[in-house]
């Protein structure tokens, strides 16, 4: 019971700061001093473009697209599905598919237009900048693959796995700004936006749900009692 109330209690801020980082984020993209740290941002990545970091940055921003992270989702359900893990498929389905889809009704309420200060170096994309879907997507993706994954049992593995997908998350971001297809502003909002989505469904979704890893829990178990 007690475990519970602080679960919900978890997941009601989660959505409160999310909703609020949403709301002020909105607001705050209209102030001058933010639209002229976006600016100066922008024309900073602008003036140290070379044809190498145009390719690099390119690649780099596949790896939040729907195009590459649905297969992989796809795999995994398929895999949870056939060890009868109702659980963290519906987790996995909640995290991925709401937070995309927040991100895309935020989008349709903002209507901020994409950046167009300087040549973009990939065309631009459809739809509106605010807040980043790549920045929503890779987010919620990365934080629920290391609940699925619950490697806490051993430690070094968690810390291999956090240190790349943030660093993977940061990269993704930089290169969305870097080829001025969205505001420095819309990538972070899009960051703690799934951030917290992800955080608040765990909450809810996984409340004493046992440690095991996604792949073979029973080895780590195993090694932990070893």
């Amino acid at each position: 019971m007690y475990c519970s109330y602080n679960n919900g209690k978890i997941a009601f801020f989660c959505g409160i700061a999310m909703l609020t980082v949403l709301f002020s984020g909105a607001w705050a993209i209209h102030l001058e001093p933010i639209e002229r740290l976006d600016r100066l941002i922008l024309e900073w990545l602008a003036t140290g473009r070379s044809a190498g970091l145009d390719q690099l940055f390119s690649y780099i921003s596949w790896a939040g697209s729907s195009v590459i992270l649905l297969p992989v989702i796809f795999a995994q359900l398929f895999v949870l599905i056939l060890r009868k893990n109702s659980r963290d498929a519906l987790f996995l389905v909640g995290s991925c598919i709401g937070g995309s889809l927040l991100g895309s009704a935020a989008k349709l309420v903002v209507m901020r237009p994409r950046p167009g200060l300087f040549p973009a170096v990939i065309d631009l994309p459809a739809g509106f900048s605010f807040p980043s879907s790549h920045a929503v997507q890779l987010t919620v993706f990365v934080i629920a693959e290391l609940l699925l994954l619950d490697v806490s049992t051993r430690p070094r593995w968690l810390y291999v796995f956090t240190i790349t997908g943030g660093v993977l998350i940061l990269l993704v971001c930089i290169s969305r700004v870097y080829l001025q297809v969205h505001y420095p502003t819309d990538v972070v909002t899009g960051f703690i936006t799934g951030l917290f989505w992800v955080v608040g469904l765990a909450a809810v979704m996984r409340s004493g749900h046992n440690k095991r890893a996604f792949f073979d829990g029973r080895g780590f178990e195993k090694g932990k009692q070893q």
